[in-house]
């Protein structure tokens, strides 16, 4: 069973953030690669108006206003595949339920506000508590570790994420993870 890497872009920062892009990317933490099976991919652009609930914040909009043209464009551009949250729920679930560990970018951000989203719509969250695991913490003990910066293209940034953690186990000497 393969682990599975977790990136959102957000119109806000708390737990009930409007979520604008989801992505994820199945693969082994322990075997590096820069070569990518879409097949083990996901890449959902959703829709702003289909969370009527969830919470637009001004910092976050001003924050996106000072990125390049290309990447608002990616993120806010009039996409004709955008679809609703509830099914980008749907979807990301069917690839998370097959992972054996949940990564992202820190504790907080990502598996906090996908969990807010999945219990709005009362769906069972796909991954177990204890498999998610937080990437940014395994890069900060390899203090040298090489960090492109990031995209704000989702699937762009679980790659980048997921080539990083590659690195630091690779260099921490890890052979196997629990």
């Amino acid at each position: 069973m393969a682990d599975i890497m977790i990136d959102i872009e957000t119109l806000g920062t708390g737990p009930a953030a409007c979520i604008i892009t989801i992505a994820a990317q199945i693969f082994d933490p322990l075997r590096p690669s820069t070569e990518w099976d879409e097949s083990a991919s996901l890449y959902l652009r959703i829709d702003p108006e289909s969370q009527p609930d969830r919470v637009i914040e001004q910092l976050t909009l001003d924050w996106w206003a000072t990125q390049p043209k290309h990447i608002q464009d990616e993120a806010f551009g009039n996409h004709s595949d955008r679809v609703d949250l509830q099914t980008a729920l749907t979807q990301l679930g069917k690839l998370i339920w097959h992972s054996k560990r949940f990564w992202a970018n820190g504790p907080t951000f990502d598996a906090n506000i996908l969990e807010h989203a999945y219990k709005s719509y009362n769906m069972a969250l796909p991954w177990q508590f204890w498999s998610v695991r937080d990437a940014r913490t395994v890069y900060s003990l390899y203090p040298d570790l090489p960090k492109p910066p990031a995209t704000h293209n989702a699937l762009e940034d679980c790659r980048r994420q997921i080539i990083m953690l590659h690195s630091a186990l690779e260099h921490l000497g890890i052979k196997t993870l629990t």
